[in-house]
C-alpha cells in the first residue's frame, strides 16, 4: 500500500523538476533575445522564470551548461523536418526517388522551389524574427563553447544534405557545392536583414538574390 501511494508522488516530484527545468530554459531564451547573450546570468533567469537562485544551480552546472541546454531545447522546437521550405520540396522532389527531375518538368520545379524559397526566407523574417535573433546569438556564443560550436555544425550539415539532394534532383554536377552556396545566400539574406532591423523586410531583394542564384545553379532561366 505504501508502495502504491509513493510512485504518484515520485512522478510528480519528476514532473515539477521537469517543468523548473522547462521554465529556466525559457526564461534564459527571453533573456537572449530581449537582452542578449552577456545577461544570461543565474540571478536575472531566476528572477525572469519565478524560480529560485538555487534552482538555476540546481538544474544546470554552470553558464555554459544552460546556454548549451537552451540551444538544444530551441533547436528541438525548430526542427529542419519542420521547416516548410524543406518540406514543401521534398514533396515537390518525391516522385522522383534517387533520381533527376527529367529536363521537361525543371523549369516548372524551378520556379516552384523559387517561389516556396521566398516565402520560406519572408517568413524567417516575420514570423521567426526571434529565432533568427536567437540563432546570430548562438552563433556568436559558439566561438567560446566547442560542444555549442559542435551541435550547430550537426546542424548546419543536416541542412546541407537537404539541400545537396535538392540541387542533385535538379541535375547538378556538384551538388554538395550548390547546397553550399545556397546555404550561404539564405544565411546572408536572413542575417543582414534582421539586423537591418526593419519590420517588413525588402521582398525585392530577396526576389531578385534568389531568382538570380538559383537561376544559375539549375542553369535555367526563372521568369520574373
Amino acid at each position: 500500500m505504501v508502495e502504491t501511494l509513493t510512485k504518484p508522488l515520485r512522478r510528480s516530484h519528476a514532473q515539477k523538476r521537469e517543468e523548473t527545468r522547462g521554465k529556466i530554459l525559457q526564461a534564459a531564451l527571453d533573456i537572449i533575445v530581449e537582452e542578449g547573450m552577456r545577461s544570461v546570468r543565474n540571478r536575472a533567469i531566476a528572477k525572469r522564470a519565478g524560480v529560485s537562485l538555487g534552482s538555476t544551480t540546481y538544474h544546470f552546472s554552470s553558464i555554459e551548461d544552460l546556454i548549451i541546454s537552451a540551444f538544444h531545447t530551441w533547436s528541438q522546437r525548430t526542427q529542419i523536418g519542420n521547416n516548410p521550405f524543406y518540406k514543401e520540396t521534398n514533396e515537390l522532389l518525391a516522385p522522383f526517388g534517387e533520381g533527376s527531375v527529367p529536363p521537361k518538368q525543371r523549369a516548372s520545379a524551378a520556379a516552384f522551389i523559387f517561389e516556396i524559397a521566398v516565402d520560406y526566407v519572408l517568413d524567417q523574417l516575420t514570423r521567426g524574427r526571434q529565432d533568427r535573433l536567437l540563432e546570430l546569438a548562438f552563433y556568436h556564443e559558439s566561438v567560446r563553447y566547442p560542444a555549442l560550436r559542435a551541435m550547430l555544425h550537426q546542424e548546419w550539415q543536416a541542412q546541407l544534405n537537404i539541400l545537396a539532394s535538392i540541387h542533385n534532383a535538379m541535375g547538378s554536377n556538384d551538388p554538395d557545392t550548390d547546397a553550399m552556396l545556397t546555404a550561404a545566400v539564405f544565411r546572408h539574406l536572413e542575417s543582414t536583414l534582421t539586423l537591418a532591423g526593419n519590420e517588413q523586410p525588402n521582398k525585392q531583394l530577396i526576389d531578385v538574390t534568389l531568382r538570380r542564384h538559383l537561376a544559375q545553379c539549375f542553369d535555367i532561366a526563372i521568369p520574373g
